[in-house]
């Protein structure tokens, strides 16, 4: 796909030259990167990393408490690591990342999109502060015009006039619009767009859909097949997750159209967290065309299954729904709630009952819980 063919493959070409300039003058001191959604904060890392010749370490909630340690040591063979930690607006736990950024010894960058929030007030002081513009309109039609040009493809003005106005800056998103547009086609027109617009099929269902995903040979109805289902995309994702092993026989398609899906994923799970709709092009377009595009020449074309996952949530309901009453139950009393309850308490309940090191008796009548929440427990 033209995301990793295009993107800037050293330090040099990055889009945005006085950020370059900037960086050149870096000498490791704690960093925050930040810019809107698309600048290029995560690849400046990257390629910072690359031109410095640093490993990097990617820290997040769940391994931050150990990111010190990595923090204060070389690699293996001696080197020097960059310390990177994406949207920190998004921690549990700034305190440690403040303690990170406090004793540190090797190059750290912090990355954000939301630089104003006061979460990071404390953290914005003890960092320098570097700042990712949207490129200018110009500029990102320049390079739009550079990847035509490295493709052999001719566009009209206007097309790529709308491109560069429905991106908002957003480079990823402009490349994706361009591929999407020119896959077929020696030279994109106006007609093209208006098309694009209109191959949305209002009755489509989610196995019309995977016949696409699978099957299609028009890249933009493969990337469209999505757009008018009632399913929600990290619904979507679940059944071509599940069909794909079944079609895909051969290894390398099988293992790049599962990276693809991988990618969507993570940006579903973004969209979950940030409520950042603009990545749902990414998302939709990975789970689509992304696996399109790696099918082997041979498709073992069968009846697609039903999810599952779905299948084994149908099975789980009523343990949930019993979960769930025992924790409206105790949530009060132990003064957590009901979700903490489920994570935490009720496993408790459960093993010490299992142990015999609470009585029966006494938890049926200090919680009133009935014999099939009781059996639930001890089963």
């Amino acid at each position: 796909m033209w995301l990793q063919k295009y993107k800037s493959k050293k330090l040099d070409e990055y889009v945005g030259k006085a950020v370059v300039e900037e960086i050149r003058k870096w000498v490791g001191e704690p960093l925050i990167i930040y810019g809107a959604t698309g600048v290029g904060k995560t690849l400046l890392a990257e390629l910072i990393a690359q031109d410095r010749e640093w490993d990097i370490y990617q820290v997040n909630d769940e391994n931050i408490q150990q990111a010190l340690t990595a923090a204060n040591t070389k690699t293996l063979f001696g080197g020097e690591k960059l310390i990177l930690v994406e949207d920190i607006e998004q921690l549990r736990d700034l305190k440690e990342l403040g303690k990170l950024v406090d004793e540190t010894k090797s190059p750290l960058i912090l990355t954000t999109r939301d630089y104003s929030n006061k979460r990071l007030a404390t953290v914005k002081k003890k960092c320098k502060s570097l700042q990712i513009k949207r490129p200018l309109p110009a500029t990102l039609r320049k390079y739009l015009e550079a990847i035509l040009d490295a493709e052999g493809i001719e566009c009209e003005r206007d097309v790529l006039e709308k491109i560069v106005k429905g991106a908002q800056g957003d480079i990823r998103a402009a490349i994706l619009d361009l591929e999407a547009l020119s896959i077929g086609r020696g030279k994109i027109k106006e007609d093209d767009v208006q098309s694009m617009s209109l191959t949305r099929d209002r009755t489509t269902d989610i196995y019309k859909a995977l016949s696409q995903i699978f099957g299609g040979k028009d890249i933009q109805k493969v990337i469209s097949s999505t757009w008018d289902l009632s399913e929600q995309p990290k619904d979507i994702i679940w059944w071509v997750e599940e069909n794909t092993p079944r079609l895909y026989q051969d290894r390398e398609s099988l293992a790049n159209a599962f990276e693809n899906i991988s990618k969507s994923d993570r940006y579903i799970g973004r969209i979950l967290n940030r409520q950042y709709w603009g990545f749902l092009r990414y998302a939709n377009a990975l789970m689509t065309a992304g696996v399109n595009c790696v099918r082997p020449e041979r498709v073992n074309y069968i009846q697609y299954m039903f999810p599952s996952y779905f299948s084994a949530l149908g099975r789980t309901k009523k343990d949930r729904n019993i979960e769930g009453s025992i924790a409206e139950k105790i949530s009060p009393t132990i003064h957590v709630s009901k979700k903490v309850a489920i994570k935490e308490y009720i496993p408790l309940y459960s093993v010490l009952l299992k142990k015999k090191s609470i009585d029966v008796e006494e938890l049926t009548q200090t919680y009133n819980l009935t014999d099939e929440e009781i059996q639930y427990l001890v089963s």
